[in-house]
Formats: structure tokens, sequence, C-alpha cells
């Protein structure tokens, strides 16, 4: 998915549909640190001289991933501001609690819109939830320390 915008900041949410433990997030952005970024020539063809290499979306330098049990106030959970896009995993240090995670993008590695991958939330179910329950696509997760119980996920 990418977020159309191209004003920060930009922000990207899940519903876990009850309010549950949340033990690790995993965001998956399309490009990362190492991607050259897409330039169009400045006349003609914009897909002209374009490689494979180069990615059209941009990923977040500077973010936070918070939660929230009410959808009005938000605790956060991670924050940097030396986002390398790719594959990011994130641990919280302390329990936390959220029924909705967001995360937002407060400054891009370009001008182009954010691309997500994937956004994956893992932990314990709440009440009135199953213990397993898929929101959308099912992403390649890797190998984890113990099996999830919640799978949120939304490309």
């Amino acid at each position: 998915m990418k977020e159309q915008g191209t004003s920060d900041p930009q922000a990207f949410s899940v519903d876990l549909r009850a309010v549950c433990g949340i033990d690790w997030v995993r965001l998956v952005f399309e490009g990362d640190a190492g991607d050259p970024l897409y330039i169009p020539p400045p006349r003609g063809n914009p897909d002209g001289g374009a490689t494979v290499r180069e990615v059209r979306s941009s990923h977040p330098l500077e973010f936070v991933v918070e939660a929230s049990t009410d959808r009005a106030r938000w605790r956060s959970v991670y924050r940097t501001t030396a986002g390398t896009g790719g594959v990011v995993n994130i641990q919280p240090t302390r329990p936390v609690r959220g029924r909705w995670v967001r995360m937002m993008s407060l400054r891009r590695s370009s001008p182009h819109p954010l691309g997500l991958s994937a956004f994956e939330v893992y932990g314990t179910s709440g009440d009135g939830r199953p213990a397993v329950a898929v929101l959308g696509p099912l992403a390649e997760v890797g190998a984890l320390s113990r099996p999830p119980v919640i799978r949120a996920v939304r490309p």
C-alpha cells in the first residue's frame, strides 16, 4: 500500500478488533537506504532510462509506532530518527496493550509516496477475539522465537 499524500506526517494503522497485548510489530517497507532514488528525466518518457532497482516510493527516516485502546490517546511503542527502510522488527521494552496500532512517518527518504508492503502485529488476543486472526493477505514472517497468537496483516 502507498500513502498518496505528498507531505508529512503520513500514517498507516491496523485495527486488531479488540484490546490485545502487543509483543512484536513487523514493518516491511518497499524500499531501503541502499536503493537508488528514482529521478525522472527532464523531458520525454518518465520511464526512460529507469533501472529495475530504482524505487518510486520512500521509506521513513523518522517515524513512531504507537498503540491505542480508544483511538484518542496514543502510547509510543517505538521511535527512531534513523530509519533505514526494508524490514523493521520492533519488540517493545515494556508491556503494551491496544486495539489500534499505527506507524506515523514524520520524515521520508524522498518526496515519493511512502511505500509499506506489510504491517504485522503479534501478541496475545483480547476478549472476544479468536486466538488467531488474519485481517488481510498473509506475508512471509520468517522464524519467530514463539508462535504468534495475534496476526493482523494489512498490505
